[in-house]
Order: C-alpha cells, then structure tokens, then sequence
C-alpha cells in the first residue's frame, strides 16, 4: 500500500538519523555547552534499523533512504547496516550525509559495503572560519576525507554549504566544488533553536544575495530547467556557461517546499517525526513485534496526521533529527 501524509503527500523518503554522536560542534547543530546523549539502551540497534527499513519498504514501497546523524560514519558497525540496506531490492536510492571527517578511514569499508551516494557538509574552506562553525574541527581533515572519496569512487560527491552570516565564499567554492568534481548545493539557513550562530556581523544570505554576489563577477548565470522525476527534489539549479560551472541551492526559506515533501524521519532513539519542524513523535520500537497489519496501521494513523507546516522554526537541535 502508498503511504500518505494528511495533504494527500505521497511518502517515499526516508531518513535515518543512526547516532546524536558527532566528532564536531558546528554552531546551528549544537549548544555550545554540551548535550546529553541518549543511553546506550535508548538507541536502536543496527538489527533493529534494518527490520524497520525493510517493514517500511516492503509495506509502504518507501525507495529512498538517508543515513544521518550526528556524524553517521562514527556508528560502529555501520558498514553491517549499509550492506543490508544497499541489498534490498527496493531501495533505489541509498546515500549518507557526513562531514567528512572521517571518509578517508572509514570510506573504503562503506564503498564496499554498497555505499555509492555521498553529501559532504561543508561550510567555508576558511580554516580559521572552518574551526570557528565547527568549534573543534580541522578544515585540512575535511579535505583529505573528499580527496578520498573521489579515489575510492564515490559518485556523486555533494557538497552541502549552509549560508551562514557573514558567508562570502560563494564564487571560490563554486570553482573548487566544480574543478574537484563535487556538486555543490548552498543551502539557506533555517530558524532554530537559540544557538550561537553570530559567526559574524549580518544576516545570513539566502539565494537571491548569493546570485546577485555572483552576478557581478558573471554576466551569464542561468538557471536549469529541473528535469527530475523525484517528488523529494527540492533543489533549484544553476549554470554558468563561460566556465561550465554547475551550482545549487536548497531555498528552504526563499522558496518553502512543504507542500511537495514526501519524507518523514527516524531518530536514533526509535522515533518517528513527521519533519524538521514537528515535535509530534511515535516511537517505533514497540511496533517491530507487532505483525505487519498492526504495523501498517500505526504508521498510517501516525502519518495520516502530517499536514502543513507546524512552526516557524526547526523543533530541536539539529543533530538528534539528522538534518
């Protein structure tokens, strides 16, 4: 059976966030001050994620899943979760949200495992800007981690730089995402949770300052036609033809997508919310001893009650609902 949301939304996406665990503080994902972590016990196992990823697919023909975090790649084990997922038949589209820190360790083991799809966060290639977003990261640990990806043959490579105050990189990281062969996507910042995000002086920039920077140093951008048949595609593109240079963005706040989402979202902890800006939950832990008929009606029930937009801003922090 289809799976819809109240809107009458078809859902297709769906979107694992398997550890709060991550090897960065990046400013708009977590309080400076610390968190406290789920209990081990709270967290679902890798066995667990499988058979709900699998219930999901089998029953509601769900196609698309992300793994996320926290820093996903810090999972112990996850290739076992990968190579279960990347053999099920059902998933056409299998990929993984990291910042990269960790790709040139853990890369190869995920390649093999049937990872092909990756989205590399990253927000400047400033060092210093670099250590200030993250609080504790190393731009040079980034890098070497995307160097790696690109040997061992990941494809394709994204790039997802959120639009930050006082970003100015667009044209800089334009080039290099394109000469390296990365795509990349900025992505407008979205209200949240209070945090410490004044990297600097102004507001953050959202698509129409970053092409109308661009603008001045390139007469010829021109924007994509958007040919894809994926419902979930929230990206607007552009080109700019006197250097064959490709680049994206996710205007979450230019041009709010709600109304074509098709994807709800799975915690670490075994809850189900229906979107970054719901608190509504249902733990689904419970329901994997249940049979498939009881399973399909709670999931049903729960998602049957995702409509529009519930807020103005992001309901948590950002790292315990996998971006």
């Amino acid at each position: 059976m289809e799976l819809r949301d109240g809107a009458g939304r078809l859902i297709t996406y769906l979107r694992l966030s398997i550890t709060d665990r991550c090897n960065l503080r990046c400013v708009y994902c977590m309080p400076e001050d610390g968190y406290k972590l789920c209990a081990h016990d709270d967290v679902l196992s890798l066995e667990e994620f499988t058979l709900c990823v699998n219930r999901f697919v089998s029953l509601f023909g769900i196609n698309k899943v992300r793994l996320t975090g926290g820093e996903p790649l810090i999972k112990r084990n996850i290739e076992f979760l990968i190579n279960n997922l990347a053999n099920n038949p059902g998933i056409d589209d299998l990929a993984i949200t990291t910042n990269g820190i960790l790709l040139a360790e853990k890369g190869r083991p995920i390649f093999d495992a049937g990872m092909r799809r990756i989205n590399v966060s990253l927000d400047t290639l400033n060092h210093d800007r670099f250590h200030r977003i993250t609080r504790v990261g190393n731009l040079d640990d980034s890098l070497k981690g995307l160097q790696a990806a690109k040997e061992i043959g990941f494809s394709p490579i994204k790039i997802n730089t959120v639009l930050l105050p006082g970003f100015d990189e667009e044209a800089q990281m334009i080039e290099w995402a394109n000469r390296e062969g990365f795509q990349i996507r900025f992505i407008e910042l979205m209200p949240s949770l209070p945090l410490d995000i004044d990297i600097s002086n102004g507001n953050a920039p959202r698509m129409p300052d970053i092409l109308r920077s661009l603008s001045e140093s390139f007469s010829d951008i021109e924007k994509l036609d958007d040919n894809s048949s994926d419902a979930g595609n929230h990206t607007t593109k552009y080109r700019i033809p006197s250097n064959n240079w490709t680049f994206e963005f996710i205007p979450a706040i230019t041009n709010p997508f709600c109304m074509h989402c098709n994807r709800i979202r799975l915690n670490c902890e075994g809850m189900l919310r229906y979107c970054l800006y719901s608190n509504k939950t249902m733990q689904i832990r419970p329901l994997l001893e249940k049979s498939d008929d009881e399973f399909k009606t709670a999931i049903q029930d729960f998602v049957s009650r995702k409509n529009g937009r519930v807020s103005d801003h992001i309901a948590s922090y950002m790292f315990s609902i996998g971006g």
